[in-house]
């Protein structure tokens, strides 16, 4: 691992580590005052990626299709003190685009566990803020106008592909042995056949055109990367035939119009952000630093998973567990720290 990650990595372990022990009101004076102790340079971690130049703005983006659980709290801690230390803004961004998973009371509850935590957002549903709204829902107009201006461009188009006919193509792909594709079949309609689909209100989606030569990013955690998603995968849909977003519309869009700095998500997402990183260079926006958090695991290696009860915030709430308890957990769990406590 080189020293720029190391870095990193340090820098906010550090952070976690000594709050959790000093008691987790203190975060934001340790952030700020108490560096010397936490033995960071400053000026290295500048120089790590450049990773921080002028406002700092990052947010916490869960999908209220479930409560707020162990691994979405880490992501919210880790996200909440990189802003404390900088001096920057935590949102709180609710992705609720999937409509038909929406669980009843869980956007409420994940602003309610993040207060009871000790870690509340400055900006959120809630609270409110600048640069709302905050539930993507209400932001259907503005990812709409983006979508078109993709298709204006070139670099987007309409898909009237059924999804009887996108089936197929998985099956198939199955039975022959390869990951399922979009075969980019509604890339080549001509400009007269879309307007004649679209004028006889033909259901359609809009993709987003990927184009080879992906450029390597370097990521705070997992250093250098570069996925040539183009090779791999059809193109993504960014508008669904009910008019929402999909993740990787909604997610750039709120992004740069938030104007958040750094994205600190889980790492299931490193994969995907060579595809967001076209899709800012497609809008000719500046993509924000990314940090990807290795995931939570069990014990055994396994996924947490949630079936599993006991890995929601609100359990360990029902339970009396202590806020600063939980969050010296929390920040223990992949840390590098060999404590055994």
């Amino acid at each position: 691992m080189n020293l720029q990650r190391v870095c990193c990595l340090v820098t906010l372990s550090q952070v976690m580590k000594v709050a959790s022990l000093r008691g987790f009101q203190s975060v934001a004076v340790l952030a700020r005052d108490k560096r010397a102790e936490l033995r960071l340079n400053t000026a290295v971690v500048y120089r790590c990626c450049s990773t921080v130049q002028g406002e700092v703005r990052v947010r916490f983006a869960p999908s209220p299709t479930g409560f707020l659980h162990l691994g979405g709290l880490r992501t919210a801690l880790y996200n909440y003190i990189f802003a404390k230390k900088y001096g920057g803004t935590f949102i709180l961004r609710l992705e609720d685009t999937d409509q038909n998973r929406l669980v009843p009371g869980a956007a409420e509850s994940i602003e309610d566990m993040l207060e009871w935590a000790g870690i509340p957002p400055d900006e959120s549903p809630r609270r409110g803020g600048p640069l709302g709204p905050y539930l993507q829902s209400q932001r259907l107009d503005l990812y709409s106008r983006i979508a078109q201006e993709l298709v204006e461009r070139g670099h987007g188009y309409y898909c009237f592909c059924s999804p009887q006919r996108l089936e197929l193509l998985k099956r198939e792909a199955l039975r022959a042995g390869q990951t399922p594709r979009y075969d980019n079949r509604c890339r080549h309609l001509r400009a007269d056949q879309v307007q004649a689909k679209l004028a006889q209100g033909a259901l359609h989606v809009i993709r987003f055109r990927l184009e080879a030569g992906v450029e390597p990013f370097q990521d705070l955690i997992f250093g250098w990367n570069r996925h040539e998603v183009a090779q791999v995968e059809g193109d993504p849909v960014v508008i669904k035939a009910d008019g929402f977003p999909t993740y990787h519309l909604a997610n750039i869009v709120d992004d740069h119009y938030m104007n958040i700095s750094h994205v600190l998500r889980g790492s299931e997402w490193l994969i995907s952000t060579s595809k967001h990183l076209l899709m800012y260079r497609a809008l000719g926006w500046q993509p924000p630093t990314f940090g990807h958090l290795p995931l939570l695991m069990n014990s055994d290696g396994s996924k947490l998973s949630k079936r599993q009860g006991d890995i929601f915030i609100e359990y360990f709430c029902r339970e009396g567990v202590l806020p600063e308890a939980l969050l010296d957990i929390t920040t223990n769990c992949g840390s590098g720290f060999t404590s055994k406590r």
